[in-house]
């Protein structure tokens, strides 16, 4: 096993971490973010380095069969079971509870690769399985292992981070809605119910998108065609809307409208509504 370490992470079987413990950092500048931005580690990386290790070997077991060469849990125990000293036996390497955590892992955290216990008994079981793994697999397979790991950590770290960039450009956006966002125009509305109104062509069709209060006091984002909002005298009460803006960014209306400029391929327009 493999253990250069390239700013305190250290791989199990590749020669050096293709990432380092800042990743996060390198991503908030990457993106162009603020340096003080702090972004919060996403619940599938894991937490440390043991932790990692502990993943990695939960990785190596739930790869069985498809890369590892062996085709069912009870292949891997007979293999580990083999490989695992006998009682008594002094193996240098062995801290001493390689043969009790080969036979404390259970059909199921061999089949699916989710190891059991305390913490201290999970590092254990872990520690083993990465030793026997080691000795075992083509080193090759490991390796492609670990990098597939590190590739979903960084992965985690940039949708994270995307997403950050995003909430705050909803916010700015909220704050202070431009006079142009991804070619819509902004326009002033009459109606006292509309908080912001943005105008384009869409498809071929003119249409409005807005954030206002409906009748019940409830905040909501909505398009229009221009026909009848103009028709409603840009009453979105009465106009009847076309669709609702939706958002996979995040909650509100404001999200939802911004979500909504960014989607469609729209053709600016000159002042459809003055």
């Amino acid at each position: 096993m493999h253990a250069e370490s390239v700013d305190g992470v250290e791989p199990t079987f590749l020669e050096e971490a293709p990432i380092g413990p800042d990743i996060d950092r390198v991503l908030v500048a990457e993106h162009g973010l603020p340096f003080y931005v702090d972004v919060d580690r996403p619940e599938e990386v894991p937490a440390d380095e043991t932790e990692r290790m502990i993943d990695l070997a939960e990785r190596v077991l739930s790869a069985a069969g498809r890369r590892t060469g062996f085709g069912h849990h009870e292949e891997i125990r007979q293999s580990m079971a083999e490989w695992a000293p006998d009682r008594g036996e002094d193996r240098a390497a062995d801290p001493g509870y390689w043969r009790r955590m080969t036979f404390a892992l259970s059909p199921r955290e061999r089949n699916f690769g989710c190891l059991n216990g305390d913490h201290n008994e999970r590092v254990k079981k872990a520690k083993t399985v990465l030793a026997w793994a080691s000795d075992c697999i083509d080193a090759d397979i490991l390796e492609t292992i670990e990098q597939s790991q590190f590739d979903d950590i960084e992965q985690a770290w940039r949708d994270a981070v995307a997403a950050e960039k995003e909430r705050r450009e909803i916010e700015a956006f909220a704050r202070d809605p431009p006079d142009a966002c991804a070619g819509w125009s902004r326009f002033d509305a009459t109606h006292e119910s509309v908080e912001v109104a943005y105008q384009a062509t869409n498809h071929g069709t003119p249409v409005v998108a807005a954030v206002y209060r409906t009748i019940e006091g409830e905040l909501v984002a909505r398009e229009f065609t221009v026909e009848k909002w103009a028709g409603s005298g840009e009453n979105p009460h009465e106009a009847r809307w076309n669709r609702p803006c939706v958002s996979n960014a995040g909650d509100g209306a404001y999200a939802r409208l911004w979500s909504h400029l960014q989607t469609f391929n729209v053709e600016s327009t000159d002042a459809m509504i003055e």
